[in-house]
């Protein structure tokens, strides 16, 4: 018999559900790493259709791989804001 101090305790899903947020469209700065990560990742899980951008690619493509079965896979593109001509481009073509 196991001791009931080594059975492993696992917590409920506690997270809030949001039918409004299912297929809207979100567009997210910094979504790679830190609080953009968890963005993208809470808005992915909700079903919205999310965008982001980031200079940190190898770190966005590895956040994309741990979304498996989410409704919409988010999109991701390298981008620089300094880089005024390419955020108009990624913008524009992220409206599509």
């Amino acid at each position: 018999m196991t001791p009931i101090s080594e059975t492993p305790v696992t917590a409920p899903d506690t997270r809030a559900l949001y039918p409004s947020l299912r297929d809207k469209r979100v567009i997210i700065s910094g979504g790679g790493s830190g609080i953009g990560a968890g963005l993208v990742e809470a808005f992915a899980r909700q079903g919205a259709r999310v965008a982001f951008v980031d200079v940190a690619e190898e770190a966005s493509r590895a956040l994309i791989d741990t979304l498996d079965g989410v409704a919409h896979t988010p999109v991701f593109r390298v981008l620089d804001l300094t880089d005024l001509d390419a955020l108009s481009r990624v913008f524009a073509e992220l409206q599509t």
